[in-house]
């Protein structure tokens, strides 16, 4: 669930968005074979002091780096000694994936506050504390997280799985308080997926590669097969927090697959086609124009009102183009990502729509080929 800054300048609005992780797929974490795109980021983050905290009686730390404070209660030395440098990372990765590292999106003016706590009933009390009268949409998650005013707020479900979803959040976390105006949901919580698929290796250095998500791409696989994804204008207009609200929740799972196969074809999609404009609505968002490239056709009171929304095709037809002209290009996109041999891809950290030649002889493991 994620909420962020408002559609103009001077106004904060936070509107509620589920973030749900209900079974991620705990994978072999060997090196990625070559995709695209991935980064690395050498694990030598400096934590700049580790003090004592708790909650609600349970003893616990605190952990500060450059970017970030840690508090968790959670007794896992592997996640403990990973989390700190695996949110650097993340932070650098969220800053560089869509726009390149030659031009990276705004770095937080503040530090970014995570909590995990060691179980699920904690992480009710705190949420309780943190959200007030939202408390109830956020309880809806069984098992995932959320982020709210720029804080994560995650319970331990396993190191690999705690991070992958420390990942989608920390994204969440980003532009809560790096962006001036929102991105629509769909493409919020869209990035926040492609965000999730990483790897370790060596000493410990996390390896990003956003097509690494069996999760994502076996619920999009089967409700594919089943007939039952929905079209492009009404996933623009859905989101995950409505579904939730609705328990819909294996609606919502289906939505978090959709977009994240719907970023990955605004990324590489048709050649290339949109990825310019995908890299300007992003920076628009971060620098708080988006209404300004709205005003022209709308007003900018309208505008704005679309941007507040966070819902529709508006934004993404200033943007990318007719929804309907597109939905056919998406379409085609998805029934490529599915076909027969390509989770094999995925897992290897490929592209499934590239050229058979883009995967390395020699790599994969048989036993995780369905």
């Amino acid at each position: 669930m994620t909420s962020t800054t408002g559609p103009s300048l001077s106004t904060v609005v936070r509107i509620p968005v589920i973030a749900l992780a209900l079974s991620l797929s705990a994978c072999s974490q060997r090196p990625a074979a070559s995709s695209r795109p991935q980064s690395t980021f050498v694990a030598t983050t400096q934590i700049d002091s580790v003090e004592p905290w708790s909650f609600n009686g349970a003893d616990g730390r605190i952990f500060r780096t450059d970017n970030y404070r840690v508090f968790t209660t959670q007794p896992d030395t592997v996640l403990n000694a990973r989390l700190p440098s695996f949110l650097e990372a993340s932070l650098r990765h969220y800053r560089t994936l869509i726009t390149g590292e030659a031009s990276p999106l705004p770095a937080p003016a503040i530090k970014l506050d995570t909590y995990v706590l060691r179980t699920r009933a904690d992480w009710a009390v705190l949420t309780r504390q943190l959200t007030a009268d939202q408390a109830d949409i956020y309880l809806r998650i069984p098992r995932g997280g959320f982020a709210f005013a720029g804080k994560a707020l995650l319970f331990d479900i396993g190191a690999r799985d705690t991070m992958a979803i420390a990942a989608h959040e920390g994204w969440h976390q980003y532009t809560q308080r790096a962006f001036t105006q929102p991105l629509p949901i769909w493409l919020e919580e869209g990035i926040a997926t492609l965000m999730e698929g990483h790897r370790f290796q060596g000493r410990g250095e996390p390896t990003f590669v956003p097509w690494f998500n069996p999760q994502r791409f076996d619920h999009l696989r089967t409700a594919h097969a089943a007939g039952r994804l929905v079209d492009l204008s009404a996933l623009l207009a859905d989101t995950p927090g409505d579904l939730l609200a609705g328990g819909r929740s294996d609606r919502a799972l289906v939505y978090y697959a959709q977009v994240w196969a719907l970023s990955h074809f605004l990324l590489e999609g048709e050649g290339g086609r949109y990825r310019a404009a995908l890299q300007s609505l992003v920076r628009d968002a971060a620098e708080g124009t988006i209404d300004q490239r709205l005003a022209s056709e709308l007003g900018i009171a309208r505008a704005r009102s679309v941007i507040a929304a966070r819902r529709g095709p508006v934004v993404f037809e200033a943007y990318f183009g007719s929804v309907a002209t597109i939905s056919q290009e998406f379409d085609r996109f998805l029934e490529q990502v599915v076909r027969p041999g390509s989770r094999e891809r995925m897992v290897d950290g490929t592209s499934p729509v590239a050229p058979h030649s883009a995967i390395p002889t020699g790599q994969g493991d048989p036993a995780r080929r369905r």
